[in-house]
């Protein structure tokens, strides 16, 4: 019997994911897919990265036997911070290096899929397939360049676990495009938004759940739990909108 039929009690982990990952491959190679170790990798409009990715669970943290699939798309000036990025392009990258990130049972509307390397090989590859083939790639072929990405990214947002920063990364799109005026009026709508939400947690503080007994320390607030139940921390850090002042220095909008 195949490999690809047997139902294992046993399994060999690296041996099992490599049979499906090649069988997700084989079935999107032909969208210009190409295989680099756990990573299945194309690039769109040049230098613009669309990401499928097999990730086995650690076995220390109770995972082991386990695989999820991890998704992205990276716009090389979103990760990189600058309108034109001067580092030489890889041959692929990563899943975690993208701008746009999800995983298979999310995109679908679900909770994040972990599948069990004990079942069937062949029902995983059909699960695996028939979630790509009706939620990634018509997504992917959408979002296949910046134009694109700044008309529809809003329209997948089970596909961007990144969505706080759609703003922050617009303006980095249209610097790399060359339209300042729209890359400065985006960023300073994600500047105001950061600094009222600091403001906001300086004014109201911010809920933060304990169990009876537990204790956490947090900007001079020594809280231990009395009883199950929310605790009210208050104070915020001002780094990030420290940064944003470097960033925009940096990119040139101030």
């Amino acid at each position: 019997m195949s490999n690809l039929l047997k139902k294992k009690a046993e399994i060999n982990t690296t041996k099992t994911v490599d049979e499906i990952e090649s069988a997700v491959y084989a079935h999107i190679k032909p969208y210009g897919f190409k295989k680099h170790g756990r990573t299945l990798h194309r690039f769109v409009s040049h230098d613009i990265s669309q990401v499928i990715h097999f990730q086995s669970g650690m076995p220390t943290h109770g995972m082991g036997g386990l695989l999820c699939v991890n998704l992205g798309i990276r716009i090389p000036e979103c990760t990189d911070r600058s309108f034109h990025p001067q580092g030489e392009m890889k041959k692929y990258y990563h899943e975690y290096e993208c701008t746009i990130r999800s995983r298979l049972g999310i995109v679908s509307g679900k909770k994040e899929t972990w599948y069990d390397l004990r079942k069937r090989t062949d029902k995983i590859v059909k699960s695996i397939v028939d979630e790509i083939d009706q939620y990634v790639l018509p997504a992917y072929e959408v979002l296949n360049s910046r134009d694109a990405i700044l008309a529809h990214r809003k329209d997948y947002p089970l596909l961007d676990n990144m969505n706080s920063l759609i703003l922050l990364d617009e303006c980095m799109i249209y610097g790399h495009l060359g339209n300042i005026e729209k890359a400065r009026e985006s960023f300073d709508a994600y500047y105001e938004t950061a600094v009222s939400e600091y403001n906001d947690k300086i004014a109201n503080g911010r809920k933060h759940y304990l169990k009876k007994g537990e204790r956490i320390v947090f900007m001079g607030q020594d809280i231990t739990a009395e009883k199950d139940g929310y605790v009210t921390l208050y104070g915020a850090s001002h780094g990030h909108i420290d940064y944003l002042d470097e960033l925009a220095a940096s990119i040139g909008i101030r």
